[in-house]
């Protein structure tokens, strides 16, 4: 019979003992990397926050420096002092529209404030029936102060208005025998007028016959007389052959409208070389109209406006093209405030406009390029 083995408990104790200790010793020093391991993505996740937020504030303060230099120039920046006589117009473009009252500048306000630029690149607004309504007859308007060829002679009334005013002062110089002959055109009487050229030209046809008339009638929904605020200026009495016979730009009558027609808001709007003076320069180029055209039409465009064309010799385009480069001007007369106007890009609907604190009155117009142009009077 074979001796069974016995085995030895305490050897098999320090077995387990010596598994257990290399065990702990395996997790410890696992904790100990891992501990080491955790601290060491903990400062470098510590560091990057701190690089991120020192990033941050660096911007910030940056961004913040440059705004007060900004505010600090502004500050310093004061507007240039006018000329302390005669008129002087200051460019503001650099500076914002004084506080006081936000008023709401209607559609119907700007189609009807005198700017509406219409030439042969610029057509009449699809929305100006609108506006038609608020058209009125010149001669009745005036109890017939203002003489016109046909009670049918209309025009917006704020030109009228200034018609009116400036025949009596006219008159009180002994200026007399003034009418005016034409005044809105409706698109069924331009479109008239323009078949009429056409059938003119029975040998041309497209780009060439379109051309030809162009020499001599405004395309349809371009004539400045669908504005409302053009009108021919002529003499006439049902006395005087004389008068009757004469061009009116030989006339004294005419030579007063020419040179104090801004006074009142009125313009000559198609000078060319030569004419209505020997020393008019063409403006052609820039109204699009056919030079060799002698033309007796004016137009009112409001006060201050007139003013700046007069004091910068500019006609209607000259002087639109001259506000989208200086879309915020002061007007000086011997250093007072006369006028302020600025331009805005125009929404095509109602929109506010901001008027100053100190302003007696104002006027808006669409310039029908773009813009909305608002003249405030002091």
């Amino acid at each position: 019979m074979a001796k069974g083995h016995t085995s030895d408990p305490y050897r098999r104790l320090t077995k387990w003992m010596i598994a257990f200790l290399i065990l702990l010793v395996l997790f410890a020093t696992g904790y100990v990397l891992l501990n080491q391991y955790q601290k060491g993505e903990q400062a470098r996740l510590q560091q990057r926050i701190e690089e991120e937020n020192a990033k941050l504030i660096a911007e910030h303060e940056s961004a913040q420096a440059a705004l007060d230099e900004e505010l600090s120039q502004k500050e310093e920046k004061e507007m240039p002092l006018p000329a302390q006589s005669g008129w002087d117009i200051v460019d503001a473009s650099a500076f914002p529209v004084g506080d006081g009252e936000i008023v709401t500048a209607t559609r119907l306000d700007a189609l009807s404030g005198g700017l509406m630029l219409l030439n042969r690149w610029h057509e009449l607004p699809g929305d100006f029936g609108m506006a038609e309504q608020t058209l009125k007859s010149v001669g009745e308007e005036t109890a017939f102060r203002v003489p016109v060829s046909s009670r049918s002679v209309s025009l917006f009334p704020g030109a009228i208005a200034a018609l009116d005013t400036m025949i009596k002062d006219a008159g009180d110089q002994g200026l007399e025998f003034y009418i005016v002959r034409q005044g809105y055109r409706t698109m069924a009487t331009q479109t008239e007028y323009w078949n009429n050229e056409l059938a003119r030209h029975p040998n041309r046809a497209g780009t060439g016959l379109i051309e030809a008339a162009r020499l001599a009638v405004s395309f349809p929904g371009t004539s400045d007389y669908q504005s409302g605020f053009s009108f021919e200026m002529d003499v006439y009495s049902r006395d005087d052959s004389v008068i009757n016979a004469m061009a009116f730009q030989t006339t004294e009558q005419a030579r007063f409208v020419n040179e104090n027609g801004w006074k009142y808001g009125i313009i000559f709007r198609f000078p060319t070389q030569g004419y209505p003076y020997p020393d008019t320069v063409d403006k052609s180029y820039a109204t699009g109209m056919n030079p060799s055209l002698k033309m007796d039409a004016y137009r009112y465009v409001g006060i201050p406006h007139a003013t700046v064309m007069h004091i910068e010799k500019l006609c209607l385009e000259e002087y639109l093209d001259y506000l989208v480069e200086h879309p915020h001007i002061f007007v000086y007369e011997d250093g007072a405030t006369k006028y302020e106007i600025y331009r805005v890009p125009e929404t095509g609907v109602d929109q506010p406009l901001q008027i100053p604190a100190a302003a007696e009155s104002y006027i808006v117009s669409t310039d029908n390029i773009g813009g909305l142009i608002c003249a405030i009077t002091y």
